[in-house]
């Protein structure tokens, strides 16, 4: 109870000036061009004291990701830690990235393996790269998560020389702010890369029994169950899903639900 009153103590000790930290976030608002969003980012960097931004903007990309890459050079990351987090796709594996897929409110991880509360310990790779940080005099990193349409997931992260428990105090104090910071930079990096608004295909509203179909789809039942459910013969269930991937542009079934889920269409499934 003691270590909780004194933690409690500490959250509420933090003090964020609201006044700058809003200014920050209404620059990036209002930015029109990615120099300026990374200087609204870098503004935040100095109000939170957490020098080192990263940013992904599809956590869940198994890959190496230019756009990520740039970020991380143009924001000083060492050499050897931007090579190690995509040797053997690390980022896909990082703590921080997997949460980001399961969460949607912003949360603090350690680079230390003694205050991951019960999680495993880092190991391989990615013990090198925390390793790394470390020797930075980095170790905590708050973390973004972006959850956007068509099932992307993307990551807006700071690292710096706090524990896990300031960190954890500075999230309770400024984490609204910083969630809606990301937000605004994914957008603005969406639009500098010429990524488009939502398709056509995914404006085109689909038939009330297309509808029922996708969504008996997407809850796992098989095409004659559909039709069973639906008083339809199977023949007839799989043209209105064959109509559903077209409507999509989905490759499969399973893609278009996919699509559909990531746009909040099929509700909970």
């Amino acid at each position: 109870m003691a270590a909780g009153n004194a933690r409690a103590r500490r959250v509420r000790s933090v003090q964020i000036d609201n006044g700058a930290l809003h200014a920050a976030v209404a620059a990036l608002r209002m930015a029109t061009g990615l120099a300026a969003g990374e200087a609204a980012l870098a503004s935040l960097s100095a109000l939170i004291a957490m020098p080192k931004a990263i940013w992904s903007p599809d956590v869940a990309w198994p890959l190496f990701d230019p756009r990520a890459d740039a970020f991380m050079r143009r924001q000083g990351w060492p050499e050897e830690i931007i090579a190690g987090l995509w040797r053997d796709h690390v980022a896909l594996r990082m703590p921080l990235n997997i949460r980001c897929r399961f969460e949607h409110t912003p949360f603090a991880i350690s680079l230390t393996d003694d205050h991951r509360r019960r999680r495993a310990p880092y190991s391989g790779e990615q013990k090198r790269v925390a390793a790394m940080m470390l020797a930075l005099g980095l170790q905590a990193v708050l973390v973004v998560p972006l959850h956007l349409p068509r099932g992307r997931v993307a990551m807006l992260g700071w690292a710096g020389p706090q524990t896990l428990v300031e960190v954890e105090a500075l999230l309770a104090a400024a984490g609204p702010a910083l969630l809606a910071a990301g937000h605004y930079f994914s957008a603005l990096a969406a639009g500098e890369a010429g990524a488009d608004g939502p398709r056509e295909e995914e404006r085109t509203p689909l038939t009330p029994r297309e509808w029922d179909c996708l969504r008996l789809l997407a809850q796992g039942f098989r095409e004659a169950e559909i039709a069973q459910q639906n008083g339809i013969a199977p023949t007839t269930v799989r043209y209105h899903l064959d109509n559903v991937a077209a409507k999509f542009g989905a490759k499969t079934r399973a893609h278009a639900v996919a699509l559909a889920a990531g746009l909040g269409l099929v509700g909970e499934v």
